[in-house]
């Protein structure tokens, strides 16, 4: 089982799912908060690696298009030496975030994978359309749409 939830920082340093935030982030070009990315119980990123959170969602939005025409996706998080990669195997992913030294990894299946990164994408790009309508997540939007 896949589970996303996304989160923005608040002026406090706490985190607030972003589908209760009401007002929008203090700084459009830097909107702080994290993802947090759970594959069968085990977390393999959180909020401990939190970041420009609308720059990763659009890097990752890339990464499924890329990691479906080629079998292989990375990025780096926007402002951290996060690493995280995405690789087609047969009909699973294999889902790695690399921080310093210590690795975190989960196989599971593609179209359950897909389908929650699919959702949790559309679901934040969707409320970043109403706190900071002055930001386009367009490309974003269509990349977790094919």
């Amino acid at each position: 089982m896949v589970e996303i939830e996304t989160f923005l920082r608040g002026a406090d340093g706490g985190f607030v799912q972003v589908e209760f935030c009401h007002t929008s982030p203090p700084d459009l070009d830097y909107i702080e908060g994290a993802i947090r990315l759970s594959v069968d119980g085990l977390e393999i990123i959180g909020t401990e690696e939190w970041d420009y959170v609308d720059q990763l969602w659009c890097y990752i939005a890339e990464m499924v298009t890329k990691m479906q025409s080629s079998g292989y996706a990375e990025t780096y998080f926007p402002d951290q030496s996060i690493k995280l990669s995405f690789r087609a195997i047969g009909s699973r992913v294999l889902v790695v975030v690399k921080i310093g030294e210590e690795k975190r990894a989960a196989n599971v299946s593609s179209a359950d994978f897909l389908e929650a990164v699919r959702a949790a994408g559309m679901t934040f790009f969707r409320k970043m359309s109403e706190l900071a309508p002055a930001n386009s997540y367009a490309e974003a939007q269509r990349e977790l749409s094919v």
